[in-house]
């Protein structure tokens, strides 16, 4: 694992965009994974801000999105949060996103994703953490799903995640990529953000040990991951 600390997260987001920036530079095509929340917002505008510079071109890239609420209101779908915090600032084909339809069967949205891995190759994966050590909506539990799946909420993402609701109401569901999903990209980049994720990012640097209880231990296993947080998250 390459680990980059940093001072700021301003300083960090700089560092995971430009690694992304990089990798668009290589493979024009790219398949792109991208996660949701707070962690990643510096990132996005980074690379809105590359793209309007003429400094980035997403025209030949495509994302797919980490995971999805089932049922929720359009405007708390992660759909509705790439698009008005990414998607509109670049030029990025629509045609070529991939998020799980929350309007869907999730059922249904389960087979077609897990299609589209099958078909598909991520290369380059963004990831944040939970406080729990979630990666995606793969909570902390005896066993871990490997594919796509639908999976109940654990109560603290739900206590974490309801702020970015209008009525404070996080759906009990929601469809993610499995771990082994998430560990079949060709890179990852996980951004570590906040005091809440102080002890799980210790777990993760501290230690080798891999275990369902702290999911994000599983990047242990992956041969090319690259982790940023800031330096004080770590004393």
């Amino acid at each position: 694992m390459n680990i980059i600390l940093t001072q700021s997260y301003e300083e960090s987001a700089q560092k995971g965009a430009e690694i992304i920036l990089s990798a668009l530079a290589r493979k024009p095509d790219m398949l792109l994974g991208l996660a949701t929340g707070e962690t990643p917002l510096g990132i996005y505008r980074c690379l809105a801000e590359a793209c309007r510079a003429g400094k980035a071109d997403f025209s030949r890239a495509r994302t797919v999105n980490l995971d999805e609420y089932v049922g929720c209101r359009e405007q708390d779908s992660y759909r509705k949060f790439m698009f008005d915090n990414l998607f509109d600032h670049i030029n990025l084909p629509r045609e070529n996103v991939t998020i799980a339809d929350h309007t869907a069967n999730p059922d249904a949205e389960t087979e077609r994703l897990r299609g589209f891995f099958k078909r598909n190759t991520v290369d380059l994966q963004l990831l944040g953490i939970g406080p729990n050590g979630h990666i995606g909506f793969n909570e902390p539990d005896e066993t871990l799903e490997s594919l796509v799946h639908v999976t109940p909420l654990a109560k603290a993402t739900v206590e974490a995640n309801a702020r970015w609701f209008a009525d404070g109401t996080v759906p009990e569901q929601a469809i993610t990529m499995g771990m082994g999903d998430i560990l079949r990209a060709r890179s990852i980049l996980i951004i570590i953000k906040g005091e809440s994720k102080r002890d799980v990012l210790r777990g993760l640097l501290e230690s080798t040990a891999v275990t369902t209880r702290n999911p994000a231990t599983f990047l242990h296993l992956h041969p090319d991951v690259t982790l940023i947080a800031e330096k004080s998250l770590t004393v």
